[in-house]
């Protein structure tokens, strides 16, 4: 065995132990981000025409974001006796049977033209971008400190004709009118 191979064989545990807990944090934040939203579509009410009743409540997502993989592992688990399925969404159609849409920082721009329409639809917007727009994102997250936090804008929630329960509203870091 070489010297710089029995050196690199040598460091690789260290540098393996260095970026290991980066990689863990990275993935328990997106896990406590999906679960997150998972949590947040209990406390949304959809209008019948929207969500009939036996239909499938339909997640939407970018193809690039941080939270597919958690989001996945939540496929066909119930919200409010309705299946969660979820759709990845490489390209904007021209029309989009989405409940809810999880719009990553990665993917402002791509679904920047799809927000409106699917607001007025009645799909529930939620971000993790701070500077998601303000008139069609309903909820944002936002890390504080070592906490997840969300604010929800009633704008969106309104134009969507979507209601929120009080417990999500008071859980709510801030609600903006």
């Amino acid at each position: 065995m070489t010297r710089a191979l029995r050196r690199c064989l040598q460091v690789l545990p260290l540098a393996a132990a260095l970026l290991v807990p980066g990689l863990a944090r990275a993935v328990e934040e997106a896990e406590l981000k999906a679960a997150i939203v998972f949590n947040i579509l209990l406390f949304v009410d959809w209008p019948i025409a929207t969500l009939p009743s036996g239909g499938s409540l339909t997640l939407c997502f970018g193809p690039n974001g941080g939270l597919n993989a958690a989001f996945k592992r939540l496929a066909g688990r119930e919200v409010r006796g309705h299946p969660l399925e979820l759709r990845e969404i490489a390209a904007v159609p021209a029309r989009l049977p989405c409940h809810a849409l999880y719009v990553d920082t990665v993917d402002r721009v791509r679904f920047a033209g799809l927000l409106k329409p699917l607001v007025a639809g009645g799909a529930l917007v939620v971000s993790d971008d701070a500077e998601a727009p303000k008139d069609v994102t309903a909820i944002v997250l936002q890390r504080d400190g070592n906490k997840i936090v969300f604010d929800v804008r009633m704008q969106p929630v309104r134009q969507s004709q979507l209601q929120l329960s009080s417990k999500l509203l008071r859980l709510a870091r801030a609600v903006h009118e």
